[in-house]
């Protein structure tokens, strides 16, 4: 696929910005791992202030060897398909996807130019890979621009890939809009103290999460509180405070990194 014209980051950040409302509404986190772009999409994504609620972290593994030891790409696959290959980009989604334990995740690999060509694979050249649960996309595009131009090409069709996997899953699993009374009520051990929550505990299947960290707390127009808490076993968790019904809620849980 091939367009006259790259995108400009003013374009960029407006697709950003979508896709960030998107991720947010629906309780959405997201990873990336990046080669050609050098971090492009990452810089794009947290351009959109309260982007830390839904991008979790990225990985700019511009060498094979990067993508072997961070990302856990097979020496196999490389030596077999390359570095620019579908096979490689899948293996940098699920990759990123396990190390950041993100719903889903987005992994680019390419040929930016001007050089780094071959007659197989032309300057231009990349393939993006999304990875969730339910679902492992691909795309393969050649763009016909310069250095920049073919970066930030690959980085609009990396959150349109997104943008369209947001929102077919809404269809597939959420069709109505979630509202701020769906998220599911938790206990929660917590005492106010001089204008501020202080949270000892959350209870959270059946087991007491024990709370070591607070990041900064908000308060929204509605008066509901919303705060980030860490667990002692290195698990995070955004909860809100619903005072006037006086219960808490769970908005979302990112379980501890579980290593081999």
């Amino acid at each position: 696929m091939t367009t006259n014209h790259a995108p400009t980051l003013i374009q960029l950040r407006e697709l950003s910005a979508e896709l960030g409302r998107q991720l947010d509404a629906h309780h959405l986190t997201i990873a990336l791992a990046e080669s050609c772009t050098g971090g492009l999409l990452a810089s794009i994504l947290t351009d959109i202030p309260g982007s830390s609620h839904y991008v979790m972290g990225g990985v700019v593994s511009y060498s094979n060897d990067a993508k072997m030891k961070v990302l856990g790409v097979r020496a196999e696959t490389l030596e077999a398909h390359g570095a620019v290959s579908p096979e490689t980009a899948l293996e940098m989604a699920r990759g990123a996807r396990a190390l950041f334990q993100t719903d889903l995740a987005m992994a680019i690999t390419g040929i930016a130019g001007p050089g780094g060509d071959s007659p197989e694979k032309p300057v231009g050249l990349v393939y993006l890979h999304l990875a969730a649960a339910e679902v492992d996309w691909g795309e393969m595009h050649v763009w016909p621009h310069d250095r920049i131009g073919n970066k930030q090409a690959t980085a609009a069709a990396a959150l349109r890939l997104a943008l369209r996997y947001v929102k077919e899953r809404t269809v597939w699993v959420d069709p109505k809009p979630p509202s701020p009374a769906e998220p599911p009520t938790v206990l929660v051990e917590a005492s106010w103290r001089n204008g501020a929550w202080r949270i000892e505990a959350v209870w959270l299947g059946g087991q007491r999460k024990q709370v070591v960290g607070m990041g900064r707390q908000q308060r929204t127009p509605e008066g509901i509180w919303i705060m980030t808490v860490e667990f002692g076993d290195g698990g995070r968790a955004e909860l809100e405070a619903d005072v006037d019904a006086g219960a808490w809620r769970l908005r979302r849980h990112w379980p501890a990194r579980r290593y081999a």
